[in-house]
């Protein structure tokens, strides 16, 4: 069995010895290690020793005089991209967050292990990484990030922020899926940023917002005298060659559009509208707040076109992230109070903060940001109060009441049987839309009515779009 070499990198003595009893205790293991306590001691022993096959890195950690720098880890990271030939990594951490789990999952980490450890999970990653043939990484991805940050420390945003790392630097074409407001537009970006496309554009495209007549030209570009009234224009994907195109809302896209897209994913080729085929070097990022594998179901989407979109990323709502709930408050807290110059706010009182951990929050995070804006503009005190909240925010129809259903007793009860049908067509469609998370259009396909015959029912029976916070 040849013998590896490993570097483990962590200020805490304690720590770096545990890993080293479980990894000695290890009959398929045999490894030589050496410890790091501080950044410097870390860079210099990559520097000054044979080349390591594995480093185990902690995050936070203090430089030769004892100061901490939370960006210790990812220096370490970095120095390790310049050796030749480059170790394995593994982040070990008790810092987590998805920012820091994307930089360094971009920085071609083989995974990320949050504090306390699973020894026994760790042991399997090194056994993984120790015993296989090609222990080379992926080409460097370069360590950017110009959008918004995207803020989260809980498990599943984590997750999410590993895999986005890790396929950045593929050519896969990607299916985000996610609710309204999640963050779809923001992961695409990360992802492209992250690439080895990110010196090329990046072009975004709402396939909802483009009538279907138009769409074809949108995306494919018109060629010369197709008619006298429209010059020639080059469409979205002629921008974003050499870089990549965000479709949002893909599920929007008519059947009749969708084989032509195929195409495009397909063989990398496009066709103007009045004129040839033509090649595009352009990677596909999509995203859709619909079950497109139900609408393959039901008729509504091509299954090729799914099943060619198949490296699929799922966004969780904010009301499974709720570790996140408060970060993300504060953060458009201070967003805010920069921009409105309301430098008196120092933050939210108790009963607001209980009552953000509480809501669904049915539009996500850009409904907690709306909420918090508001708040900021009315604020006139240190701390944001419950009378500074939207009044819609927390007096939503069934979305976050404590009512129970209707239940046949209910009905029997009521006086009339336009009251009983009223009440029993309001609770229908309050469910139908909490399920498809109040998209108007999606909610009157699946129920046989026309959009404006929708539109009339939610007027006549009092349920206002609004109070979801949404677009749809």
């Amino acid at each position: 069995m040849r013998k590896s070499r490993i570097l483990i990198a962590d200020d805490e003595k304690h720590t770096c010895q545990y890993i080293e009893k479980h990894i000695k205790m290890e009959p398929d293991i045999n490894a030589d290690i050496d410890f790091a306590h501080h950044l410097n001691q870390a860079i210099r022993m990559l520097d000054e020793n044979p080349s390591y096959d594995l480093i185990l890195i902690d995050l936070w950690m203090p430089d030769q005089t004892g100061t901490l720098d939370r960006k210790a880890g990812i220096k370490i990271l970095e120095k390790s991209r310049s050796l030749q030939p480059r170790p394995q990594a593994i982040t070990v951490t008790a810092n987590s967050s998805s920012q820091t789990a994307l930089e360094t999952s971009g920085l071609g980490v083989y995974d990320y292990i949050t504090k306390p450890i699973n020894y026994t999970e760790l042991i399997s990653l090194i056994k993984d990484i120790l015993n296989r043939p090609n222990k080379k990484h992926s080409p460097a991805i370069p360590d950017i990030f110009e959008e918004e940050e995207i803020i989260g420390r809980s498990q599943p945003m984590i997750e999410v922020m590993k895999k986005v790392g890790r396929v950045a630097s593929s050519t896969a074409d990607i299916l985000i899926c996610g609710e309204t407001g999640t963050g779809k537009d923001l992961i695409a970006r990360a992802i492209h940023q992250y690439s080895n496309r990110c010196n090329g554009p990046f072009i975004p495209v709402n396939c909802s917002a483009i009538p279907g007549e138009l769409i074809e030209a949108e995306l494919f570009g018109i060629g010369k005298q197709v008619a006298t009234s429209v010059n020639q224009r080059i469409g979205k994907f002629q921008r974003a060659n050499g870089g990549t195109i965000f479709l949002d809302e893909i599920g929007d896209l008519s059947l009749d559009m969708q084989p032509k897209l195929l195409r495009a994913l397909d063989y990398k080729e496009i066709q103007r509208v009045g004129q040839s085929t033509e090649k595009v070097d352009v990677r596909v990022i999509a995203a859709t707040n619909r079950n497109l594998l139900e609408a393959t179901k039901e008729g509504f989407f091509r299954s090729d076109l799914y099943y060619r979109l198949s490296f699929i990323i799922d966004l969780p709502p904010l009301r499974e992230r709720k570790g996140d709930i408060l970060l993300l408050a504060n953060h458009f807290l201070k967003k805010y109070i920069k921009s409105a110059e309301q430098r008196k706010i120092q933050g939210f009182s108790p009963n607001v903060l209980k009552k953000f951990e509480t809501n669904r929050w049915n539009g996500n995070i850009r409904e907690l940001e709306k909420v918090v804006e508001y708040a900021t503009i009315t604020c006139r005190n240190e701390y944001v109060s419950e009378t500074d909240l939207p009044s819609w925010q927390f007096d939503q129809v069934d979305l976050n009441s404590n009512k129970k259903p209707h239940t046949l007793e209910d009905l029997i009860n009521t006086k009339t049987i336009k009251e009983a049908s009223q009440k029993f067509e309001r609770f229908f469609l309050e469910q139908k839309f909490q399920k498809n998370n109040w998209n108007v259009q999606l909610t009157a396909d699946e129920i046989g009515l026309t959009r404006q015959s929708l539109h009339r029912k939610m007027k006549t029976l009092g349920l206002k779009r609004e109070q979801a916070n949404t677009s749809k």
